[in-house]
C-alpha cells in the first residue's frame, strides 16, 4: 500500500508534540491507510490537530457524546415599569449589556471557565463547532429547560459576583434585571468528520 500524502506533514508535527496530540496523529496516520475512512481524511487535519490542547479535545469527546451542548450568555438590562394597573418591568431597548458569556454545563476540574471560554473560541476559529443562539432574552423565571437551569446554577456565584461588580462601575444599571440568552452548541461538518477521524 502507497504511503498516504498526509503521512510527511503529521510525521514532521509529531517531532513537538506531547504525548496526547500524538494519538491524534496517530488516528490520523491511521484512518489515511483504512479504507472505510480514507475518504473522511481531509488535508487541514494535520494542521488541525496541532492547534488543540488538552482541554480543547475533551471539550470535544464531550460534545460527541452530548450531540449539542447547551449554552447561556448573561445580561444585565435596565428596566423601566409598564403603564397601567399592576405594571410590569420591562427592558428598555438597547439597554443590554452582556456581562459573561458562554456559560455551559462543561467545567475542567480546577473549575476554571475562561479556559473553557479559550476552548470555545479555538474549536470556532478552527470551524470544527459552530453556536446557535435564540435571539430573545429570557428572565430567570422563564427559564424552562433543565440544560439551562443547570447552567445557571453552576454559575450562580459568578454572574451575582460580576453582575454586582459592573453595577458598581454603573450605577444607571441598579435595579436592571438579569437575562439569559439561551442556546446550542453544534459540531460542523468539518468538526464530526474529524472527530470520526483524529479521536481515539
Amino acid at each position: 500500500m502507497p504511503i498516504p500524502s498526509i503521512a510527511g506533514p503529521v510525521l514532521i508535527h509529531c517531532i513537538w508534540a506531547d504525548e496526547e496530540t500524538c494519538s491524534g496523529y496517530a488516528c490520523l496516520l491511521a484512518a489515511s491507510m483504512s479504507p472505510e475512512k480514507r475518504g473522511l481524511v481531509h488535508p487541514a487535519f494535520a494542521s488541525i490537530v496541532g492547534q488543540l490542547d488538552s482541554l480543547d479535545l475533551a471539550f470535544l469527546r464531550t460534545l460527541c457524546e452530548r450531540v449539542t451542548m447547551g449554552v447561556a450568555n448573561c445580561y444585565l438590562c435596565k428596566t423601566k415599569k409598564e403603564g397601567g394597573f399592576a405594571s410590569r418591568q420591562v427592558e428598555i431597548k438597547s439597554s443590554a449589556v452582556k456581562v459573561i458569556s458562554r456559560m455551559t454545563e462543561f467545567l475542567p476540574e480546577d473549575g476554571d471557565y475562561a479556559r473553557v471560554q479559550a476552548t470555545i473560541d479555538n474549536l470556532i476559529r478552527l470551524q470544527l463547532i459552530e453556536i446557535h443562539m435564540r435571539s430573545e432574552r429570557e428572565e430567570l423565571a422563564q427559564i424552562q429547560s433543565d440544560v439551562y437551569e443547570n447552567i445557571y446554577m453552576l454559575f450562580e456565584q459568578v454572574i451575582n459576583k460580576t453582575v454586582d461588580e459592573f453595577r458598581e462601575r454603573f450605577p444607571k444599571y441598579h435595579g436592571g434585571q438579569i437575562r439569559l440568552s439561551t442556546g446550542n452548541i453544534m459540531l460542523t461538518t468539518l468538526g464530526s468528520r474529524f472527530i470520526r477521524v483524529c479521536l481515539p
